[in-house]
């Protein structure tokens, strides 16, 4: 009976190490699935005896497993290492239009939730290659809902993010190609000194409000609400965004090695898309952590991101024509931060700043015959972050609070997006027709906005489950320059907008 009870054992141990091979194969996220059934072997045959297979019997098994992992992982070589990544951010979200008050359960877009693969082979000497591959959920991002919209439900659930290549030398660099970064992009966020990071709770940019629409004061129903939204008079010429305005393209790239702290990067992109970039992080005196960088972009691609043939066309260049006009895009984009954080008390300080202008050919305005004004923001933020036992919250880790007030002028963006419509909700002539705003019965120019935000912030680090738990305050106010035909202005008053939203992100 001894002999048989062996064989039954050693039968449900290989019939369990077979089904871990099988399933990660599959995919490495069911690792965990091939080790519930080694538990579940276990308990279905009969225990095991000392005399049976040694005292060593479960070391034995832990390096077949460890043999297992490295082969069947890496697609049958240990050749090519890969990490899992990622992180999960929720929010619950309550917002205040001046009218309208309501309650979301959003993804926190300031980071939004993601996994993604990190694949590295060594080539040899100092050369390795690999590469990236990431996805992003879109599911009630915060960054699109709006009064009328609260799930985002018309768009694809999953967005891929990255998928490029890499050749890394040590000495020499890295060279990327494929969908990836820019090297302006997150320049005004990835040389923070803040860990956990406070980015991903809050940023420069406006991403719990952004496809929310303006409501003209005194218009307290839907119809009263415009048809424009606070990223339409909150952003650069590229991007929906005011200081993070790169983004990830379709291109080749060079990034340097580090020296001293600092480290460099350029890249040409479709359609003619370049830039370049220079960071800094570093430790001063054994008590101050800094870092900074400044990244510049030139935009010539007169689609952006959303590609096509054939000559690009703007919209009709007066009221109720037809005729479409082609033009040629030249946006010219700066953007850059500096913060500094006192080790020993936990004190920070934070800025960044973001510039953007248009050189498009046609646009100019309908009624000023004048080209579109610079966009430009800045941001400031103060705090600190530290464990603070007398709060006793110590025993979790670092606890953060910090404000910030920022301002973005001339954030209209009015411009053609390359398919026969505009850029960002503004023609490239700036003119709103009549109705844009209820408050508003003739046609305009839009010639201007201005938006102010200030905010506070409170955030737990939780060292033991990797998690970070947040709650921020923020209110904005927004103004509208608009003249009509005649060149007079054209008072337009906006109610402000209040959010407050708290939630968590778990990272792995």
């Amino acid at each position: 009976m001894m002999l048989l009870d062996t064989i039954e054992t050693l039968a449900g141990v290989w019939l369990a190490i077979s089904a871990i091979a099988f399933v990660v194969q599959a995919s490495s996220w069911l690792i965990l699935v091939g080790l519930c059934l080694i538990g579940t072997a276990a308990i279905l045959v009969k225990p095991v005896r000392a005399a049976d297979l040694g005292g060593d019997c479960c070391a034995d098994l832990e390096e077949r497993i460890a043999e297992l992992e490295a082969t069947t992982v890496r697609k049958g070589n240990n050749r090519v290492s890969v990490q899992l990544y990622g992180k999960v951010n929720r929010a619950i979200l309550f917002w205040d239009d001046g009218a309208e008050q309501n309650t979301y359960v959003v993804d926190n877009h300031y980071e939004s939730s993601r996994f993604g693969l990190i694949g590295s082979a060594k080539i040899g000497g100092e050369w390795s290659a690999g590469y990236r591959l990431e996805i992003e959920n879109k599911v009630a991002a915060s960054t699109a809902l709006s009064q009328f919209n609260d799930d985002n439900a018309t768009t694809a659930p999953l967005n891929v993010r990255w998928s490029s290549m890499y050749l890394n030398h040590k000495r020499f660099g890295e060279v990327r190609w494929g969908l990836t970064a820019t090297p302006k992009y997150d320049v005004t966020k990835d040389t923070n000194v803040f860990s956990p990071n406070l980015i991903d709770t809050t940023s420069s940019d406006n991403r719990m409000n952004q496809s929310f629409r303006l409501r003209p004061k005194g218009f307290d129903n839907a119809e009263g609400l415009s048809t424009l939204t606070w990223s339409n008079i909150g952003r650069c010429y590229s991007s929906s965004e005011a200081f993070n305005c790169s983004t990830r393209r379709n291109g080749v790239a060079y990034w340097s090695p580090k020296w001293h702290g600092f480290s460099a990067s350029a890249g040409w992109f479709e359609d003619d898309d370049w830039g370049a970039a220079l960071r800094y992080k570093g430790e001063w005196a054994d008590a101050f952590l800094v870092g900074a960088g400044v990244g510049y972009e030139n935009v010539r691609d007169e689609r952006l991101q959303n590609g096509g043939g054939g000559v690009a066309s703007g919209p009709a260049p007066f009221p109720g024509g037809t005729r479409q006009t082609f033009f040629q895009r030249n946006f010219d984009e700066w953007a850059g931060m500096a913060n500094i954080k006192h080790k020993p008390t936990g004190l920070f300080a934070f800025t960044a700043f973001s510039f953007s202008d248009s050189g498009d050919t046609n646009a100019l305005g309908i009624y000023t015959k004048k080209g579109p004004p610079d966009m430009n923001g800045w941001d400031v933020q103060l705090g600190i972050q530290r464990k603070m036992p007398w709060l006793g919250l110590d025993r979790l880790g670092e606890t953060s609070f910090w404000g910030g007030y920022s301002n973005i002028h001339d954030g209209i963006a009015q411009g053609s997006n390359g398919n026969g419509g505009n850029l960002g909700g503004i023609a490239a002539n700036g003119f709103l027709p009549a109705g844009t705003f209820a408050s508003v019965p003739i046609n305009s120019q839009i010639t201007g906005s201005d938006v102010d935000r200030w905010f506070l912030a409170a955030d737990q680090w939780i060292d033991s489950a990797a998690i970070q738990l947040y709650a921020v305050y923020q209110h904005l106010e927004a103004e509208v320059d608009l003249v009509d035909k005649n060149l007079n202005r054209v008072p337009a008053p906006l109610d402000d907008f209040d959010v407050f939203y708290t939630g968590a992100i778990i990272y792995f």
